[in-house]
């Protein structure tokens, strides 16, 4: 019998995660809810499936087993707490909450009903991200010295004035930070582990009117005494390629996108020549303006990887725990930003 999914909002990114479901044999789609009902009854048409108003009319159905979580991330918390009272493995669009506290709501939650949790970092399944975390855990790096990030994109006015939940602190959480880069600080925690001491700096400086953050920067002192830094916007006109660079004792990777741009190491290895594989002349740039240039291709992949995951009983790669990471990164360089000084983190 094919696993039910029910859709609880029917934005932009809710898109992308139906393609994704739809790709996936064993999986169907069977209800979707948006709190504007008539978005809800026009999506469900064309599904062919049925569309709520109301997110709850859909947890009450016994044949949905998973929700997919698409609202405005400052509204993840009530609806993942309810998903998880009604029984639900729950997966939820990137940030799972805009607070640690929510998160940690949610993860109590899902804990104390027995069901399981996972959130959206979908760069994680990008061939070239996957291989460079296998060469740092394999040691082609060696001992790493330095983790930065450099997220300088750009988005049109109306990017945020015709939302009515863009930019603002109650719905986005945070601006460029926590939308945009936070896939990117993932990253940066993912491949050099948990940072030590941060210092950040915010501002708004080209999107008048909007409460966050459209500029910033933080310089990072990891756990491992790597240092690092990311530079982000959606103030950079016209948007240029995300990227990360990793410097060890042993050489150096620049990675744009799951695409490897360089890989210069002082000695051989034979990961030299997998890394190849991954190497790409050109990045596909769409992305640094186009908040929707691309399609669902590694949100299918993720999705398989969660719901085998649940299928099997197991946590999520990333569940509950690992998303909150990234969310208490960010907290901390606002908090930094606020107090002009250094923050230490637990």
């Amino acid at each position: 019998m094919a696993l039910g999914i029910g859709i609880i909002g029917c934005g932009a990114i809710s898109r992308l995660h139906i393609d994704a479901f739809r790709a996936i044999d064993g999986v169907e789609i069977r209800a979707v809810s948006d709190a504007v009902a008539e978005v809800a009854a026009k999506v469900g048409e064309q599904l062919n499936v049925e569309g709520y108003g109301d997110y709850k009319d859909l947890l009450k159905r016994e044949d949905i087993d998973v929700v997919s979580i698409c609202t405005p991330s400052g509204l993840h918390h009530d609806i993942a707490i309810d998903a998880a009272k009604a029984g639900k493995n729950i997966i939820v669009e990137k940030p799972l909450e805009v607070t640690t506290e929510k998160i940690d709501d949610i993860i109590h939650a899902c804990k104390e009903n027995g069901v399981k949790l996972a959130c959206v970092f979908n760069n994680r399944y990008r061939e070239g991200n996957l291989f460079i975390k296998k060469a740092i855990e394999a040691g082609r790096f060696g001992k790493l010295i330095s983790a930065n990030a450099f997220v300088q994109w750009y988005r049109a006015p109306e990017y945020y004035s015709k939302s009515n939940w863009r930019g603002t602190w109650a719905f986005d959480g945070g601006g460029t930070l926590m939308n945009q880069s936070i896939h990117y600080i993932d990253m940066l925690l993912w491949f050099a582990g948990p940072v030590k001491a941060l210092t950040g700096y915010t501002a708004t400086l080209l999107h008048e009117g909007i409460e966050t953050e459209d500029t910033a920067t933080a310089i990072f002192k990891f756990k491992s005494g790597a240092l690092g830094t990311i530079i982000c916007g959606t103030s950079c006109y016209p948007g240029f390629p995300a990227r990360i660079e990793l410097t060890g004792e042993r050489g150096t990777a620049v990675i744009c996108d799951g695409a490897i741009t360089s890989w210069s190491f002082a000695d051989e290895d034979p990961l030299d020549l997998e890394a190849a594989q991954y190497m790409a002349a050109d990045v596909d740039n769409a992305r640094a303006s186009d908040p929707m240039a691309f399609d669902s291709t590694y949100h299918r992949i993720q999705f398989e990887n969660i719901l085998e995951s649940f299928k099997a009983g197991r946590n999520a790669e990333v569940d509950g725990y690992e998303a909150r990471k990234s969310v208490e990164l960010i907290r901390s360089i606002y908090r930094s930003a606020e107090l002009g000084k250094e923050v230490v983190l637990d």
